[in-house]
């Protein structure tokens, strides 16, 4: 309830803030992609790179994944409140998150934000759901085909039997 005290205060004082919309602090994400959303209040995020150029109450976010000594160099950045990162290995993560600059120093006082949460090896149930029709059809297909190669038709009349060649000429009379 505290922080969300502190973000009304700061939208009613026109202050830049920002909080973790995802992940939520404890939350376990299966699976080694790691969707990160932000809530950003009082702040444009823009591109650094096309405005290079100090405007009060614009910049973008550094984003920092399991780093104990964050710096500026090593921090992601990123220009939209949402931002994946791919290949998270299980276990237990820290992420922080803050709101820069056009020139990627901290505005003042700093603003961030942090969360804990944990990711799992297992696949999601959207991911499991999606597979088992796959193999359920893929099995069907299978064995359709399967029978319609090993089955005949019937078709009511005796089967013709195949004439041979012989080795023998046969001569015209």
């Amino acid at each position: 309830m505290l922080p969300a005290l502190l973000i009304a205060a700061a939208l009613a004082l026109g202050v830049p803030s920002l909080s973790f919309v995802s992940p939520t602090p404890n939350q376990i994400i299966a699976g080694p992609k790691v969707v990160v959303k932000i809530a950003v209040a009082n702040f444009a995020l823009v591109d650094y790179k096309t405005h290079p150029k100090l405007v009060p109450g614009q910049g973008h976010l550094h984003l920092w994944l399991d780093q104990t000594k964050p710096t500026k160099a090593s921090a992601v950045k990123a220009v939209s409140p949402t931002y994946t990162f791919q290949n998270v290995k299980p276990g237990s993560h820290a992420l922080i998150a803050e709101l820069v600059a056009n020139d990627h120093t901290s505005l003042v006082p700093p603003v961030t934000a942090a969360v804990k949460f944990t990711t799992s090896a297992t696949p999601s149930s959207n991911q499991l759901s999606l597979l088992i029709p796959i193999v359920i059809a893929f099995l069907s297909l299978t064995l359709a085909l399967y029978f319609v190669s090993t089955t005949k038709p019937k078709t009511g009349k005796p089967a013709r039997k195949s004439r041979t060649k012989t080795s023998k000429s046969r001569s015209r009379k």
